[in-house]
Formats: C-alpha cells, sequence, structure tokens
C-alpha cells in the first residue's frame, strides 16, 4: 500500500516538478554566450564563448567605425562575479601611415585597453559598463623585433590595467568622467522557419 501511496505521490508531484526543471535549464542558457549587437554611441558586434571552468569566457567585439589607419578588434576574457562578468578587453591600434603598407613598420602600435563589466538584464539584452578606457602608447612597451628574437621590450614598461594609460579615453570620448555603457541584444540561435527560402 505504501509503494502504491508513493507512487500515486510521484505522479501528482511530477507534473509540478518538471516545469522547474525546464525553467532550470532555461536558466542555465541565459548566459552571455552568443552573438549580440549593440554598443552605445557607435555599433558593435560582439561574439561571446564559453572558456574553460565554469563562469569564464572570451569576448571578442568589432566596432563599427574608423579612428586610426588601422586597429583590430577588440578581445577580452571575462570571469563571473556574482551577477555581473568581469574582465579586460583590448585592441591595438596606430596613427602610422606606414600601416597603410605591408611591414616591417618602424614602430609598434598603441594599446587601447578596457575593463568591462557587463551584466545580463534578461537573456537576450546585456549592459556593459566599462568604468577604464585607456591607452598604452606603443612606445612606451615595445619596439619591432626581428624574425628571431621577437619582439624587443623596453626596459620599466607601462603595464596595461596596472599602470595608469597615456590617455585616459573616457574623457576624450564622452565629454565626461562617469563610466561607459553600452547595450546589446542577442542575436537570436534560430530562425523562424517561415522566412526559409524553400
Amino acid at each position: 500500500m505504501r509503494i502504491h501511496i508513493l507512487q500515486l505521490f510521484g505522479l501528482l508531484i511530477a507534473p509540478a516538478v518538471l516545469p522547474c526543471l525546464a525553467q532550470q535549464d532555461q536558466s542555465n542558457a541565459c548566459t552571455p554566450e552568443g552573438t549580440w549587437y549593440g554598443g552605445s554611441v557607435v555599433a558593435y558586434f560582439m561574439t561571446i564563448v564559453p572558456a574553460g571552468a565554469d563562469g569564464q569566457f572570451t569576448a571578442t567585439a568589432q566596432p563599427m567605425y574608423k579612428n586610426a589607419v588601422m586597429s583590430t578588434g577588440y578581445s577580452g576574457s571575462m570571469k563571473q562575479n556574482g551577477n555581473v562578468y568581469e574582465g579586460p578587453t583590448m585592441s591595438l591600434t596606430t596613427q602610422d601611415p606606414a600601416y597603410s603598407g605591408p611591414p616591417p613598420f618602424p614602430n609598434l602600435p598603441d594599446l587601447a585597453v578596457g575593463w568591462m563589466s557587463l551584466e545580463m538584464l534578461d537573456c537576450n539584452t546585456i549592459r556593459n559598463t566599462l568604468p577604464f578606457f585607456g591607452q598604452y602608447l606603443g612606445a612606451s612597451i615595445w619596439k619591432p623585433g626581428t624574425p628571431w628574437t621577437g619582439i624587443e621590450w623596453l626596459p620599466n614598461p607601462k603595464i596595461p590595467l596596472v599602470s595608469p594609460p597615456d590617455v585616459d579615453l573616457i574623457p576624450i570620448l564622452t565629454g565626461d568622467t562617469r563610466p561607459i555603457v553600452e547595450t546589446y541584444r542577442r542575436l537570436p540561435r534560430s530562425v523562424n522557419p517561415a522566412l526559409l527560402h524553400k
């Protein structure tokens, strides 16, 4: 009799528990992993992928603007810290016209370095706050090396995120000292079947 009561109890409880388990799966999927579009004054697309242990991610972002002779996209890493994902991001950038042609180059690029603090507002919206965004001049860090020696590192170079930057970019870009805030929307992971050509 007790076995039948437990079975009946299981049949009555299962319908109530299964939606909770499904919700748990949905909440686990609510991470920053994915492809995003957004920004603030300028537009970016960003891709975030898991990296190693739980709560660690790699982020790459491509800006939709040109402010240098040549610059790379931004790349960085984030680690979950409570409800936010935090970490560094960096781009190489130069105003040297020599970079319009092929290498070798007489100088190495500057580093544009930021600190990301990303918060998920919901599963499809994130807010990224940059409380630090600075430029480190390449001339204070490195010189071109050779294919046989690698980069020539300057003695006592500035260390990004440790040393003060040569240029604090936040006041220059915003006219203010408040952190830069960006918002992004997730690119959906599936397509509406009605949109597919057949």
